[in-house]
C-alpha cells in the first residue's frame, strides 16, 4: 500500500480570522529551524499570505510541513506529513496528531505572541491528501472507520468524541471534522494522548 499523505488542523480559538496576523509567525518559524525546536529536519519558511484560501505561511520540513492557514475563515496550524514511515493508517494518524499537538504546544508558549495564542482542543480536522486511494466519497470513510475510532478514542482518553465526513465534493480532500469531551487545553490533550499510546 502507498502511504498516504495525512494532515491534521487544530484551529485557533479566536473570534476572527482578523485577530491574527499572519505575518507574525515567520520569525518564530525560523528560530524554530535555529533551534531545531520541533526534533525533525526543518528548512525553510515561506510566506504565502498574498495566495487567497492559501497554505499562509509554510513552515518546510523534510518530513513535515507547518502552515498556519485561513481556509474558509477558520485559522489554524495545519500539520502534513509528508512522507511516511508508518504502513498502517492508526501510525500514521498517531504521528501526525501528535507532531501537530507538539507544534500548536510550542505556538501557545511563545512569547512572541500578545496576547498569546490558544489552540481549540476540542475540535479539529482530518485530512487524507491522497485522492488515489482516498478519494472524497463515502466508501472511502466506510475504509477508515475503525482506525479513526481507536486513534480518537486514544486521543480522547475514552471520552466521548464525535467525528463525520464533511460533503462529499471530489474535488476536495477527504476531511474528517472532529469533536471530542474531556480535553480543555492542547497540552493536557498532548500529555493524555501519548499516556495512552505508550500504556
Amino acid at each position: 500500500m502507498i502511504p498516504f499523505r495525512t494532515q491534521v488542523k487544530f484551529l485557533l480559538d479566536i473570534d476572527k480570522a482578523s485577530d491574527v496576523d499572519l505575518a507574525d509567525f515567520v520569525g518564530v518559524f525560523q528560530r524554530w529551524i535555529q533551534q531545531n525546536a520541533l526534533d525533525e529536519l526543518l528548512i525553510d519558511v515561506a510566506d504565502y499570505k498574498h495566495v487567497f484560501e492559501g497554505p499562509g505561511i509554510v513552515l518546510i520540513g523534510h518530513f513535515s510541513d507547518y502552515s498556519i492557514e485561513s481556509r474558509e475563515g477558520h485559522v489554524g496550524l495545519l500539520y502534513t506529513r509528508k512522507r511516511q514511515v508508518e504502513g498502517e493508517l492508526q501510525s500514521q494518524l498517531r504521528t501526525a496528531i501528535r507532531f501537530a499537538l507538539k507544534a500548536a504546544a510550542l505556538l501557545e508558549a511563545e512569547a512572541d505572541f500578545d496576547p498569546r495564542l490558544k489552540f481549540r482542543a476540542d475540535a479539529f480536522e482530518i485530512r487524507f491528501a491522497d485522492r488515489l486511494q482516498l478519494p472524497n466519497q463515502p466508501e472511502s470513510f466506510a475504509a477508515i472507520l475503525g482506525d479513526l475510532q481507536v486513534v480518537l478514542s486514544e486521543l480522547y482518553g475514552g471520552n466521548k468524541v464525535a467525528f463525520a465526513p464533511r460533503a462529499s465534493d471530489p474535488r476536495h480532500l477527504l476531511t474528517v471534522d472532529v469533536q471530542g469531551e474531556g480535553a480543555t487545553a492542547i497540552t493536557d490533550l498532548l500529555q493524555q494522548f501519548q499516556a495512552s499510546v505508550e500504556s
